[in-house]
């Protein structure tokens, strides 16, 4: 087999359990085809009370442009928000999960700021 059409290569460290507070990623994407690199970096692990809180920043070298995404987790129920350097808050959103003999039900919704759009989820998953 040979390998002819490979358009990206992506690579992740993990420092875990960086001064007993929290767990540091760092990662990148280099698209070989436009030579447009993304860096990101995450913060997960930190643990609040009884929610667990996490968040990622990425950064788009052609683009110019930064991206960042928060998240808290309490109790089987998901928050976030998102947005961008050029509008700070684009998305709020939730989801909870129930587990049930095996399977996993989930309900969430999502709502867009900027266009009022409100978009609902609700998944199903079986684990075997």
């Amino acid at each position: 087999m040979i390998l002819t059409d490979i358009s990206n290569i992506q690579g992740a460290y993990t420092l875990g359990n960086v001064a007993g507070l929290a767990n540091i990623t760092a990662s990148g994407d280099m698209n070989l085809d436009t030579d447009n690199v993304v860096l990101g970096a995450e913060v997960s692990g930190i643990e609040l009370g009884g929610a667990a809180i996490s968040g990622a920043v990425t950064y788009d070298t052609d683009a110019e442009a930064i991206g960042y995404e928060g998240v808290a987790d309490v109790m089987g129920v998901t928050a976030y928000a998102n947005g961008d350097d050029t509008d700070m808050l684009q998305n709020v959103g939730g989801e909870y999960t129930y587990s049930l003999g095996g399977v996993d039900l989930t309900a969430g919704a999502n709502y867009n700021l900027d266009t009022e759009d409100f978009t609902p989820t609700a998944g199903i998953s079986f684990k075997f």
